[in-house]
């Protein structure tokens, strides 16, 4: 029996944050930009959906055929019973949330080696937004109760965006405190980032290059991130728990872009805003300093 909704409502909270803005966990460490992006998010609901001339040519790609020994499962797909998700309403040119899921269950078998015989995988169709101008489907993974693996694709391509495992709670008081030594040597994450990402064709195609993001939590999970980028240009997100080193959910390309991009747009509008308040309060004399002061946000 899955687990009751108040408290998976916690979880998808954390699974759609990850989602909708992975990748950016560098920029949105700072509490005011996740406050704007959360306004913003609210504040347009409904943008333009943008494609690009390549959906013949990814519907016939790699992503879309069957991975290497996968047979589908038995599982039961159902909706999100979230407020979130029953006022958005899936258009005639988006796939059903059924195809959907099954995209989902065949990456979670190709990167988790997750087998959803017998589970169940529940959907929620979602418009596009600003920070991602591409409607998907996202899709939670219930087994044996409890929520353990997340995905998300665009509703119309199948494209994935996303894809990680649940939040965990480790046993034990783990520290989630930020590890100074691994910021200057996260070497050891960086090598297993390109091990699994060519394994995984994360970036479709030869890696370039991986770098080191930084570092948070979830729960009491210590997590690091590394930026994936591919010789063709496209760039990941990879994140892995510093605890056990397991790997605990990857950004595609498209979506992280997006993210990269909103936040910047987000960091600049925030940064004129405060130098128009700095403008709108000077010091009281002359010797004193401005009760305002920007910050240049790196």
């Amino acid at each position: 029996m899955a687990k009751n909704r108040s408290e998976r409502k916690g979880v998808t909270k954390t699974v759609l944050s990850v989602t909708t803005v992975i990748g950016a966990s560098t920029l949105l460490s700072l509490g005011i930009l996740q406050a704007a992006t959360a306004a913003e998010f609210k504040k347009t609901n409904t943008v333009p959906t943008i494609y690009a001339n390549y959906i013949g040519d990814l519907l016939q790609s790699e992503e879309h055929s069957l991975p290497e020994g996968y047979k589908k499962a038995n599982y039961t797909v159902e909706a999100i019973d979230l407020e979130y998700y029953h006022n958005q309403t899936p258009t005639s040119k988006d796939m059903s949330k059924v195809d959907a899921a099954e995209i989902g269950a065949q990456a979670l078998w190709r990167v988790f080696d997750v087998n959803l015989e017998g589970q169940v995988v529940e959907m929620g169709y979602q418009q596009a937004t600003d920070s991602l101008p591409r409607s998907a489907w996202h899709g939670e993974a219930i087994i044996n109760g409890e929520l353990l693996y997340y995905f998300t694709v665009d509703s119309v391509t199948g494209e994935l965006f996303g894809i990680g495992r649940g939040d965990r709670t480790l046993d034990g008081n783990v520290s989630v405190a930020f590890d100074a030594a691994l910021d200057k040597n996260p070497q050891e994450f960086v090598t297993l980032a390109k091990e699994l990402a060519e394994e995984y064709n994360i970036v479709h195609g030869a890696v370039g290059s991986v770098e080191y993001n930084g570092q948070g939590y979830s729960n009491n999970d210590p997590t690091i991130s590394v930026d994936v980028t591919g010789e063709n240009g496209e760039i990941a997100l990879m994140t892995f728990s510093r605890y056990d080193k397991e790997l605990l959910g990857i950004g595609y390309s498209t979506s992280y872009k997006h993210t990269l991009e909103y936040s910047e747009k987000i960091q600049k509008e925030l940064q004129e805003k405060v130098k128009e308040l700095e403008k709108s309060v000077p010091p009281t004399t002359e010797n004193e300093a401005p009760i305002l002061k920007s910050i240049e946000l790196e």
